[in-house]
């Protein structure tokens, strides 16, 4: 929870809830929180990310679907051509997040790779 609060407001929010600490104490746990804020990035964009962008295909892929079961429904033909226009703007929601996932799957190929390789280059040395 982020409260943006000046050090004198957070020193007087500390110690309100019983937690008296010095100004440097004060500093020093700011900056590993600070710090730790790229490590929970870290964690989403390994794991969490993949999940939420798969879900998001999903999702405007069956909203596609269901555009087009309205689209074959339809017989207002001024209907039918706002429907599709609706799934032509949809289009330009998908192509970005399958573009993103064979830039995500290049990345983690390459990545792949190049552990595998520092881990031969290990094994051969140790192998010496």
């Amino acid at each position: 929870m982020v409260k943006r609060l000046s050090e004198k407001e957070s020193m007087q929010y500390l110690y309100d809830r019983g937690f008296e600490i010095s100004v440097q104490h004060f500093y020093r746990l700011k900056k590993n929180i600070q710090q730790s804020r790229f490590d929970r990035l870290s964690l989403i964009a390994k794991t969490q990310f993949v999940d939420q962008h798969l879900e998001r295909i999903d999702q405007l892929e069956l909203i596609n679907q269901e555009m087009w079961t309205l689209y074959r429904n339809e017989k207002d033909n001024f209907k039918k051509v706002l429907i599709l226009e609706k799934i032509a703007e949809l289009q330009t929601y998908i192509s970005p997040y399958y573009d993103a996932s064979r830039y995500v799957m290049e990345k983690s190929i390459k990545s792949n790779n190049n552990q595998q390789i520092e881990t031969e280059k290990n094994n051969s040395i140790s192998a010496l």
